[in-house]
């Protein structure tokens, strides 16, 4: 009974050590598209005030962070399995263009009122791709990219 409370504490243990070699980190994503990469471990908190989100870190705050995003450092640890890279639309509130990120070449982007009428489809330029949204009405509105859909807001 002794050797199977000890065979089991060291498979937990040898678990625990397996789980604290994966790092898991923040991607933070700015108004412009830039991506910065921060270790989880140093993010203190995320702080979302008058329409803005800032990371605050151990070493500084990231701030105009349009979207964040989580993954773990496959160079350590258990290998993850490889995701879609996810689309994203900024700015956001947005006044003339609107610049869709993380689409394929050729994909067709579709643009909704809160109605679903279908106002403007556009054909995606490589992994980004602007749309004109000078014309629309303030309001908000959706894109829709193969199965995934975007809210955003035209001021």
């Amino acid at each position: 009974m002794m050797k199977k409370i000890t065979f089991l504490g060291l498979a937990l243990l040898a678990a625990g050590q397996l789980m604290v070699a994966q790092t898991l980190q923040l991607i933070a994503v700015s108004a412009d598209g830039n991506e910065t990469t921060y270790p989880v471990s140093t993010v203190q908190k995320v702080v979302f005030e008058n329409n803005a989100m800032t990371v605050k870190t151990n070493t500084g705050d990231a701030t105009n962070i349009t979207c964040i995003k989580f993954t773990q450092d496959e160079n350590e640890g258990i290998k993850n399995q490889k995701l879609e890279p996810s689309i994203f639309a900024f700015p956001n509130p947005v006044s003339e263009t609107l610049t869709v990120k993380g689409v394929k070449k050729d994909a067709i982007i579709n643009l909704y009122d809160m109605s679903g009428a279908l106002l403007k489809t556009v054909t995606s330029q490589e992994n980004s791709t602007n749309v004109d949204v000078s014309t629309l009405q303030k309001g908000v509105y959706l894109l829709r990219i193969d199965k995934q859909v975007i809210k955003f807001i035209k001021k």
